[in-house]
């Protein structure tokens, strides 16, 4: 495995292993609450589930929760959370320096629904500020310690979704 490709995929685990984040991905009301059980400790988290009165078999809940790519054209139909983590640009870092070594941005999408999420409170705001306390001054993986972040709002969401850009810039090797 490419050193790039176990970069990513660990700072996706370790996002995606996040009790507060899954929470305030799924749950609609009150996520951080004691009382709502764990979301990874649900049976369908994992493993898919068939959905009782129409026989449908319904994905794994982590797959509609997190994606490694920008992928949102499901979600027009669903009022759901959604993290998306993929890579960004990799520029080196100088040129009098090894070109194995990058400033790699990591970019994750943070997408609410409005209507379900935002209503009562900016969920949004709240996952992205969970993903920087994961994030920041943490020395993840290979990649050093993050050099900056920004957030951007995106444009165009899907209908009915509230969507941030983080990117999050680290020094890395290739």
């Amino acid at each position: 495995m490419s050193m790039m490709v176990q970069h990513i995929t660990d700072i996706f685990r370790e996002i995606l292993n996040d009790r507060d984040v899954n929470r305030l991905l799924y749950y609609k009301d009150d996520p951080l609450s004691p009382d709502l059980p764990d979301v990874q400790s649900l049976d369908n988290y994992y493993e898919p589930s068939v959905d009782e009165e129409s026989g449908i078999t319904l994905p794994p809940i982590y797959s509609n929760l997190f994606k490694r790519a920008p992928k949102t054209d499901d979600l027009d139909s669903k009022p759901i959370c959604r993290v998306c983590i993929y890579l960004g640009s990799g520029i080196p870092k100088s040129p009098n320096e090894s070109y194995k070594l990058l400033s790699q941005d990591i970019m994750i999408d943070v997408y609410t629904h409005i209507d379900t999420f935002e209503e009562n409170e900016f969920r949004n705001t709240k996952i992205s500020d969970r993903l920087c306390n994961l994030l920041f001054d943490k020395n993840i993986t290979g990649f050093g310690s993050m050099i900056t972040y920004k957030r951007l709002l995106i444009p165009n969401p899907p209908d009915g979704h509230l969507g941030y850009k983080l990117i999050f810039t680290f020094g890395a090797s290739k």
